[in-house]
């Protein structure tokens, strides 16, 4: 250490007074941060941003000392260490980061001397990147009698990535000691830091396709392409989108006096998916034509089985969309008789016992007679 650094160094006694002074304002700071957390999730909530959480943090007294004795910072009071109440919102990819920013920088009063954008960094240097801004309550809102006490507390907004988070709860172990570590570690290290950037790139980049396909899927199922084969993304289009799904499952909900939920569960798709393909249904044509072909089946199975349902339901909860693929397939398959429909409830992992497994073969006779009557004109 120079000399000028030495003369501009606090002395121990007047660190004292400032750890003094902080443990004055520890507990304002707590209730702060708790309080900014709360409003900060629900500023997000309303502007529709996914997040994946909102840490908080009080400066501990280690690290106030440490950061106050730094002399490349020249601290004269406990007041120029703006992060003592400190918090970081956490996004799931990269480019949600500007967006959480437009959102604090609405909410609060932001700092632009002292806040600085770390992901502005030289292009040879990777790691931790976050947007920090410096901020305190807007004067409205610190007008506020819920907010009059935090009218003086500035604290430190951080907004990074899921990935960058964990690159930085990692490099803690590492940071106080990196310098001392030989090239080799340090080498690796940078690599790390390297390939973690181009995991988050390469996120993004599988994010935009997976968009890009659904979108596909969409407008394919809504033009009702042919040879569209059956598989999650396009089940789940085809149901939420197709008006033959919107009027059987819309008759079903009627006859059995219950409503028809407007969400699809992805446990559903999955559990359709695998009915389907034990119907016999390869593509998506195969379940609009089957719901045409079986629509009067479909309802009078329902109307005659629906007092035998192999788990007990609470007697109002929604009907989830797609409950007439989930009908249909039964019925098709029940039609090949009852151990074939025994055997498809053993292979999705329905234990059946003595019970069940007679309402199971009821309803396979059901299936078979109503396939008869209705495939004969009945």
């Amino acid at each position: 250490m120079s000399d000028s650094e030495t003369n501009n160094a606090p002395d121990a006694p007047e660190v004292e007074v400032i750890l003094a002074e902080f443990d004055t304002k520890k507990d304002i700071l707590a209730e702060f941060c708790t309080k900014t957390k709360g409003l900060i999730e629900a500023a997000l909530q309303d502007a529709k941003i996914p997040y994946q959480s909102v840490q908080l943090r009080v400066k501990s007294r280690k690290k106030l000392r440490e950061k106050y004795l730094d002399s490349s910072k020249n601290y004269k009071r406990l007041d120029d260490i703006t992060d003592q109440a400190g918090l970081r919102v956490i996004t799931y990819y990269e480019d949600e980061v500007d967006k959480v920013a437009d959102v604090i920088k609405r909410e609060f009063d932001v700092d632009p001397v002292r806040s600085i954008d770390k992901r502005e960094t030289e292009p040879d240097k990777f790691g931790y990147y976050a947007l920090n801004y410096v901020c305190r309550h807007t004067h409205t809102r610190a007008a506020d009698v819920e907010y009059k006490k935090f009218s003086d507390i500035w604290c430190e907004i951080q907004i990074t990535s899921i990935l960058r988070h964990a690159w930085s709860e990692i490099q803690h172990d590492w940071y106080d000691m990196k310098q001392a570590f030989p090239s080799d570690i340090k080498r690796r290290f940078a690599r790390m830091a390297a390939l973690l950037e181009i995991a988050e790139s390469e996120f993004l980049d599988l994010r935009k396709k997976k968009s890009s396909y659904l979108r596909s899927v969409s407008v394919q199922v809504d033009a009702e392409v042919p040879g569209l084969l059956l598989d999650a993304v396009s089940l789940m289009s085809f149901i939420k989108q197709d008006p033959a799904v919107a009027v059987v499952d819309q008759s079903i909900a009627e006859l059995v006096q219950r409503e028809l939920s407007h969400e699809v569960p992805e446990a559903n798709i999955h559990l359709l998916l695998k009915l389907a393909s034990c119907a016999g249904f390869t593509a998506l044509k195969d379940i609009r034509d089957g719901l045409k072909k079986h629509e009067r089946a479909i309802h009078e199975y329902v109307d005659r089985s629906r007092q035998m349902a192999l788990a007990k339901e609470e007697p109002r909860s929604p009907l989830p969309r797609g409950v007439c693929v989930f009908h249909l397939a039964v019925i098709l398959i029940g039609g090949r008789g009852e151990n074939v429909l025994l055997d498809t409830y053993r292979e999705m992992g329905v234990t059946l016992d003595a019970t069940s497994t007679q309402k199971v073969k009821e309803r396979a006779a059901i299936a078979e007679e109503v396939l008869a009557k209705y495939a004969s004109g009945g």
